[in-house]
């Protein structure tokens, strides 16, 4: 991570600062950065949510067969009682026999996308996004507090609203630098997109495999 120098207190901007009685405005570029980082967070909750559904993979945190397992099951048992006198009985060993391997890649789809995507979101919400929402939170107190003490500026001691201007500048750029490094690290939520892509590709290209040896087999009998 690339972290923002911190600047050092100008004097000279204190004395700005404190010469209205105005709220303590944020630059446009400090909104700019608020801005994508909150859609950064709304953008990790709802993918990795929708992420699950579309993957139909809810069954990650309970032990839930996958669909095609359940199918497979059911065509291999009446496979066997019908035998192999007959077409059907073969046929539907043969079909859930592919269903069960199809339930088997699914199972590694749906483990990759977890670890490779999900799980590094899920940590990107609850480490760095809470941690600057931390940052900006207390920074919003200390704007506060400094425009509370700017307004009754000449009931109180210099050195304390100094002191408070101080802590809202050190908040802000403590907030401003925890943007930026997460904003400018983007390229990681780039290669987690790219494991999810990868994995659904390996998956697809799996099943096309599975497919196309059932269907041979099949068009045999």
């Amino acid at each position: 991570y690339v972290g923002l120098r911190p600047k050092r207190i100008d004097h000279k901007k204190v004395s700005e600062k404190v010469g209205g009685a105005e709220g303590t405005k944020l630059d446009d570029d400090f909104k700019e950065m608020e801005r994508k980082v909150d859609v950064t967070s709304r953008a990790v909750m709802e993918i990795m949510t929708k992420t699950v559904e579309y993957l139909h993979c809810a069954h990650l945190s309970i032990s839930y067969p996958q669909a095609e397992a359940l199918l497979a099951e059911a065509m291999l048992k009446f496979g066997r009682e019908l035998g192999d006198e007959c077409n059907f009985g073969p046929a539907l060993g043969d079909v859930g026999e592919a269903m069960r391997e199809l339930s088997e890649v699914k199972d590694s789809l749906d483990m990759e996308v977890k670890q490779n995507f999900i799980d590094p979101l899920q940590n990107l919400h609850d480490k760095d996004l809470r941690e600057i929402q931390h940052h900006l939170k207390k920074m919003e107190g200390r704007r506060l507090d400094f425009d509370y003490k700017k307004k009754r500026q000449g009931r109180l001691p210099d050195e304390e609203l100094r002191q408070a201007l101080e802590k809202f500048d050190e908040s802000k750029e403590i907030a401003e630098s925890s943007m930026y490094n997460l904003l400018e690290m983007d390229i990681e939520q780039v290669s987690q997109l790219s494991a999810l892509v990868e994995a659904q590709l390996k998956y697809h290209r799996q099943a096309t495999e599975i497919l196309q040896q059932v269907t041979a087999k099949l068009e045999e009998r």
